[in-house]
């Protein structure tokens, strides 16, 4: 399967071109680069991994479009406007958007909405933390966490060090409190779930999917 990286430079995408299989790896679209490297990328990929900017993903994408080539995008920070337009590209091709790739954050966005379901009347709050180069906050997850809650989250947006991934969520009721937390060690959980989702994508029909459509194909 020949892979092509969106976002070559950064964290995630430093890490991925390591993981990839030198017969796999196509090749890196960063910023600079122009259209001719990027069609050269995208038409020789059976699949893409973006983890770029909300700019540089809708830039790739009339590309993908043209070469029928599936995309997997980690990218978060889109306007509204801006993932109106990625999902419109899914008419054309797959397309795999999720705010986070670990499985085991997966797991926890389950169990919120269950707690949800029963706790009804405790505050619902998420503490997020991130690395201080990260340039949307709220992150992703976070708000993926609180989507699923049916009350209002609170959440605490803190940007320091070099911190991978801290979430705790907490239900805060008057005599008791429950807290479940996850934190990444390092971003290989990341770049590995992105890469099994673009094993996992190849040959699938256009439509946006999920992480929960991968997990759901793993569940026996």
């Amino acid at each position: 399967m020949k892979i092509g990286i969106l976002g070559i430079t950064g964290r995630i995408g430093t890490i991925l071109s390591k993981m990839i299989a030198i017969e796999d790896f196509i090749g890196g679209i960063s910023s600079k680069s122009t259209d001719a490297e990027i069609e050269n990328v995208v038409k020789n990929s059976d699949v893409l991994v973006d983890f770029s900017s909300p700019k540089a993903t809708l830039k790739i994408l009339p590309f993908a479009k043209k070469f029928k080539v599936p995309l997997v995008t980690g990218t978060t920070g889109f306007s509204e406007n801006e993932f109106e337009e990625l999902k419109s590209y899914a008419k054309y091709i797959p397309i795999l958007h999720a705010n986070n790739f670990s499985v085991c954050v997966q797991l926890m966005a389950m169990l919120l909405k269950k707690c949800s379901e029963v706790l009804t009347d405790f505050d619902f709050s998420i503490i997020d933390k991130h690395h201080k180069k990260k340039k949307d906050a709220p992150s992703g997850t976070a708000l993926f966490l609180a989507k699923q809650v049916s009350s209002k989250a609170q959440i605490v947006s803190i940007r320091s060090g070099n911190i991978c991934g801290d979430h705790i969520c907490d239900f805060s009721g008057e005599n008791e409190m429950l807290t479940i937390s996850h934190r990444a060690f390092n971003r290989n959980i990341f770049a590995s779930g992105a890469l099994d989702c673009a094993k996992w994508i190849v040959g699938k029909e256009p439509r946006m999917y999920t992480m929960a459509d991968f997990l759901q194909s793993k569940i026996k």
